[in-house]
C-alpha cells in the first residue's frame, strides 16, 4: 500500500539533510536484500531501497545508544519516533537527488573513481584492493554500480549545496549589531564595601533577631534525607602492612625503571637549522654582536615553539652533542650539522645528572609493589565474597570471615567521608533501595565493598541551640550587607555628582569593561547591572557579606583598530555566516521536499522494522 510521507516528518529531516553531504558509504547493516533491488518507496523519480532504509536505521540505533550509553530497543526506538526521524531524513536526502537530476547536475568518472579510492578499501600493502571492494559491497547487499551511483549522488548533492548557500553571508546590519553589543565598553568608577568600611562595628544580636533569622530560613538549617547504611569494605591501604615484599623483586623493579632513578646530565636546548653553513655563521655572528635569538627565529618566519626541543641527553642530539654538552654555561652555541642541515643551538637551562641509589629508593619502591600485590590478594576475594553474598551471608557475617571490615553511616549526597570518598560508594547509596541485596562491588584504587539500607531518616530542622553559631553568621553577613547598603546609597547622590569615591575613604577603582570582562569580587549580576545603566547613574549591588557601588562615567563605542575586535568580528561573521547559510539551505530543502511526490510502501517498512527487532 503506498502512502504519502506526513508534512511535519518531512520538516523534522531537513535540519538533518547537511549533515549528509559528505560521500561515504552508510553504516553497513547486516540485512540483504535482494542487493538493492526492493524498495520501500520512491521521492520524484528516486527509490529508496530497502538495503539503504535498513542500514540507516540500524545506524541511528547505534549511535543513539553510544550516546546514551545504554542498548535502546526497537520498541524502544519507535516510542520515541527515531524510525520516522531516519525514513524522514532519507526521503529530504532522495528529494534533493531528485532535483540535482532534473537541474541536471552530475560528475565524472574520474570524480567517482577518486572517491572510491579515498574510501578504505586497502589491502596490506596499501593500495586500493578490488576484491576487498566488491567483497565487502557484496556483504552488504551492494553492488559496485548501486554504491558507485550513490557517490555520484551525493558528489551531485554537494554541488547543488555548494550552488545555493555558496558565499552566503549575514547581512551588515546583523554583524554590526552583534559586534556593537559584544565589544561595546563602559567606563565604570567603582568601590568593593565590606565589614572594615562601617563607621561603627555592628552590635551584638538579640536574641529575638537570632530566632528571627533561624526562622524565616529554615531550609538553611534543616538536615537532608539521610540514608541509614551497614557497609563492608576492604582497600589496599587496610592490608598493606600484611603484603610480603619479596627483596629480590624490590632489586627487580628498581632495576626495570633504572632510567628514572639514574639520570645523565640534561640540557634544555633550542635548535634553528639553516639552509646552509653560512647562513648559520652569519645568524651566529649577528648575535654575538648584540643581536638575539629571537630575532634570528622570527626572521626566518618561525616561533621560538618551532625550535624547541626539550630536555635532551646527549644520545638525542647526534653529531651536534659534543658542541651542545662541550658548553659552558647558558649560551648560544653552533654553527654544526645536524640531520636537518646546519644549526644554532640556545641552552635554556642545564639540569645535573642525579642518582638514587637502591637503597635510598626502596621505600618508594616497597610502598609500590605492596600496594600492587594488595590489590592482587583483594582482587582474589572478589569471587569468594561474591558467592558468599549471593548464597545468603550478611555483611556481618562476611566481615567475619574475611578481610573486609564493617562499619554504619549516615549518608547523604554530598558527604565524603570514609567509603564516602569514592564515586563509586557514593552512586551504590545513592541508587540502594530497601529491600536490595548487598553486592560486591570495586572501587577506584583496586577495593572492594558492599552496603545495606537500613532506613531513612527524613528531613529535619535541626534544633537552635544546635546550629546557633551558623545563624549567628549569617545574621551578621545580613546585617553586614543592610548596613553597607544604607551608608552606599547615602553617598550616592554625592557619587552621582562627580565625588571621588576616594574622598570618603573607599577604595575606588576606574575601568573600562565589556560584557565579557571578568570583574574580581564583583557581586553577581554586576556587568549585567552595568551595561543596563545611562552615563552618570550610581547603583548599589548587593553581595554576599559586600555592597558594590557603580557609577557610569561613559558608553564606549567598539575600538574598530583594535585588534580584539577585528577577531571577534571575524568569528562573528563566520560563526553566524554558517547558521545563516544553513537555514537558508533548510528552507530551500523544504521548498523542494513540499513540491516533491513521495510515496512510501509501508508493507516493507513494516517488514524492516519486523527484521530488526
Amino acid at each position: 500500500m503506498a502512502k504519502s510521507v506526513g508534512k511535519r516528518a518531512q520538516r523534522g529531516a531537513v535540519w538533518f539533510i547537511i549533515a549528509l553531504t559528505g560521500v561515504g558509504l552508510l553504516s553497513f547493516g547486516t540485512g540483504n536484500f535482494g542487493g538493492g533491488g526492493q524498495t520501500i518507496g520512491t521521492v520524484g523519480e528516486k527509490r529508496i531501497s530497502a538495503q539503504t532504509y535498513f542500514s540507516a536505521l540500524q545506524n541511528d540505533l547505534r549511535t543513539f545508544s553510544q550516546q546514551t550509553g545504554r542498548n535502546l530497543s526497537f520498541p524502544e526506538a519507535q516510542a520515541i519516533g527515531l524510525q520516522q526521524e531516519t525514513l524522514s531524513r532519507l526521503v529530504t536526502q532522495r528529494a534533493l537527488d531528485n532535483e540535482a537530476a532534473q537541474l541536471g547536475l552530475s560528475v565524472g568518472d574520474a570524480q567517482v573513481r577518486q572517491q572510491i579510492l579515498q574510501s578504505g578499501f586497502t589491502g596490506l600493502d596499501g593500495q586500493f584492493d578490488r576484491t576487498l571492494y566488491a567483497d565487502t559491497l557484496r556483504r552488504n547487499g551492494m553492488t559496485e554500480a548501486s554504491y558507485e551511483t550513490q557517490i555520484r549522488e551525493d558528489l551531485s548533492r554537494q554541488i547543488l549545496q555548494i550552488a545555493v548557500i555558496g558565499g552566503i553571508t549575514p547581512p551588515e546590519t546583523f554583524t554590526e549589531t552583534i559586534i556593537q553589543f559584544a565589544a561595546e565598553e563602559r567606563t565604570i568608577a567603582w568601590s568593593l564595601m565590606d565589614q572594615n568600611d562601617l563607621i561603627r562595628p555592628l552590635p551584638e544580636p538579640t536574641d529575638a533577631e537570632l530566632t528571627a533569622e533561624y526562622t524565616s530560613n529554615p531550609d538553611a538549617y534543616t538536615s537532608p534525607e539521610t540514608k541509614e547504611l551497614t557497609y563492608a569494605w576492604l582497600t589496599p591501604n587496610m592490608i598493606l602492612d600484611s603484603v610480603e615484599v619479596d627483596e629480590q623483586a624490590l632489586r627487580d623493579l628498581y632495576e626495570t625503571r633504572r632510567a628514572e632513578f639514574v639520570q645523565p646530565e640534561r640540557r634544555l636546548v633550542e635548535r634553528l637549522v639553516f639552509g646552509d653553513r653560512a647562513q648559520a655563521d652569519a645568524a651566529l655572528a649577528r648575535i654575538e654582536a648584540g643581536g638575539s635569538f629571537e630575532e634570528e627565529v622570527t626572521a626566518r618566519g618561525l616561533a621560538l615553539s618551532d625550535t624547541d626541543l626539550g630536555d635532551v641527553v646527549p644520545d638525542d642530539l647526534g653529531p651536534a652533542a659534543d658542541v651542545v654538552f662541550g658548553a659552558e654555561g647558558l649560551s648560544v652555541v653552533g654553527p654544526t650539522n645536524t640531520s636537518l642541515g646546519p644549526a644554532i643551538f640556545r641552552i635554556n637551562a642545564i639540569l645535573q645528572a642525579s642518582e638514587t641509589s637502591f637503597e635510598e629508593a626502596r621505600d618508594v619502591l616497597q610502598d609500590e609493589l605492596a600496594r600492587d600485590r594488595a590489590v592482587r590478594v583483594i582482587a582474589e576475594q572478589f569471587e569468594f565474597l561474591e558467592n558468599e553474598l549471593a548464597g545468603g551471608a550478611t555483611l556481618e557475617e562476611i566481615a567475619e570471615s574475611s578481610d573486609m571490615e564493617l562499619g554504619t553511616l549516615g549518608w547523604f549526597p554530598g558527604m565524603s567521608e570514609g567509603p564516602a570518598a569514592y564515586n563509586a560508594f557514593q552512586e551504590a547509596a545513592s541508587a540502594v533501595n530497601d529491600g536490595d541485596f548487598p553486592e560486591i562491588a570495586e572501587l577506584n584504587d583496586g577495593g572492594l565493598f558492599a552496603l545495606r539500607l537500613d532506613g531513612i531518616t527524613e528531613p529535619a530542622l535541626r534544633p537552635l541551640e544546635d546550629v546557633v553559631d551558623e545563624v549567628r553568621l549569617a545574621w551578621e553577613a545580613g546585617a553586614v550587607v543592610d548596613a553597607l547598603t544604607e551608608l552606599a546609597e547615602r553617598l550616592s547622590p554625592q557619587i552621582a555628582a562627580g565625588m571621588d569615591m576616594a574622598g570618603p575613604g573607599l577604595s575606588a577603582s576606574i575601568e573600562d569593561v565589556s560584557r565579557g570582562s571578568f570583574v574580581p569580587g564583583a557581586p553577581f549580576g554586576f556587568l549585567e547591572a552595568v551595561f543596563e545603566m545611562d552615563p552618570g547613574e550610581v547603583r548599589v549591588l548587593p553581595g554576599t557579606g559586600t555592597v558594590a557601588v557603580v557609577r557610569l562615567d561613559e558608553i564606549n563605542a567598539p575600538d574598530r583598530t583594535d585588534p580584539n575586535t577585528a577577531q571577534l568580528l571575524g568569528a562573528i561573521s563566520a560563526q553566524y555566516g554558517q547558521s545563516y547559510a544553513q537555514d537558508l539551505y533548510a528552507t530551500y530543502a523544504q521548498g523542494i521536499l513540499d513540491q516533491t511526490s513521495v510515496n512510501l510502501d509501508q508493507g516493507q517498512i513494516n517488514g524492516i522494522h519486523a527484521q530488526i527487532q
